[in-house]
């Protein structure tokens, strides 16, 4: 797909004024523009899909089309696959004769690795897919330089689902079964996880807790990315369950790596008033709210 971009043209936005030599009350001259890259990138490796988002996914690629080197900080959940894609883009570099210096990756789990690598001064942009912290601390790092440099982040989010009335009263159940497969595919570990359904309360908000209830009972245990991941996810479950006024509709217990299903419920007004509750806990931990307020959450063991 970034090939036929490339040899497209249209990524450059070419755009060409003729000069108006004879335009009144002042000539014109010839004006040409075009875009050009920025410089070499740093890219944050993707703790989920360590062969599509990590080292060789979206921002790399992009980064790349553009005409812009690349400097991967591979991510410590899974540096010997970090290694091998790294392996074939040097390959690839090689059979295609492009300069070496295209395309580097640094391992390295501690903060300073990454931060020495935003703050170099030829680094030009920073491209980032992980926790809203996480992008937090490097926003602020790029922004924070002598030269400040732009941030492309694809952070961390909860994907609010608002089911309306009309279709909760036309196919309550199948929602309710769609949410559960979203919410458990993966563990919960996809950034698209809708982790919070918007429900009027009544009737159909409580077939949908009810059918969600029986469908997430029915998911066995998964097994999670890292240990970190599950960790998060615990935690994340009982920080949930401690705050005032959630219900908890689904019990589970997990433990190492294991992913097992939560499911709670809270309403509107109390989700809208503690910032607790609409925080992302990495996996398929959902919530619901009706219009009188009910926030409904249903999780797996995930991280954040």
């Amino acid at each position: 797909m970034f090939a036929s971009h490339i040899l497209a043209g249209d990524y450059l936005d070419r755009r060409h004024d003729e000069a108006l030599p004879d335009r009144a009350p002042l000539p014109r001259p010839d004006l040409r523009l075009m875009q050009r890259p920025i410089g070499p990138v740093a890219v944050f490796g993707a703790s989920n899909f360590p062969l599509a988002f990590s080292v060789a996914g979206g921002d790399t690629a992009a980064a790349l089309a553009a005409g812009c080197p690349v400097v991967v900080k591979g991510h410590s959940a899974h540096p010997g696959t970090g290694e091998i894609v790294a392996q074939a883009i040097d390959v690839v570099v090689k059979a295609c004769g492009i300069h070496p210096g295209v395309f580097s990756l640094i391992q390295g789990g501690k903060r300073d690795v990454g931060q020495s690598l935003v703050q170099h001064p030829l680094i030009k942009a920073v491209g980032f897919t992980g926790s809203l912290d996480g992008g937090r601390a490097l926003f602020d790092l790029c922004a924070q330089r002598p030269e400040p440099i732009p941030f492309f982040g694809e952070l961390g989010s909860v994907n609010p689902m608002f089911l309306l009335p009309n279709a909760m009263s036309a196919r309550t159940e199948e929602l309710a079964r769609g949410w559960v497969g979203s919410l458990t595919m993966g563990a919960g570990q996809f950034c698209t996880n809708p982790g919070i359904a918007v429900v009027l309360d009544g009737p159909d908000a409580d077939a949908f807790v009810t059918t969600a209830k029986a469908g997430l009972g029915d998911v066995a245990a998964q097994t999670m990315l890292t240990d970190g991941m599950a960790d998060a996810y615990r935690s994340g479950a009982k920080r949930i369950a401690a705050t005032s006024g959630v219900k908890e509709v689904l019990t589970t217990s997990c433990d190492l790596r294991n992913a097992t299903p939560y499911l709670f419920e809270t309403t509107g007004e109390n989700w809208l008033a503690n910032h607790v509750l609409g925080e992302e806990v990495f996996g398929p931990l959902g919530s619901d709210r009706p219009g009188e307020g009910h926030c409904r959450n249903a999780g797996d063991c995930q991280g954040a």
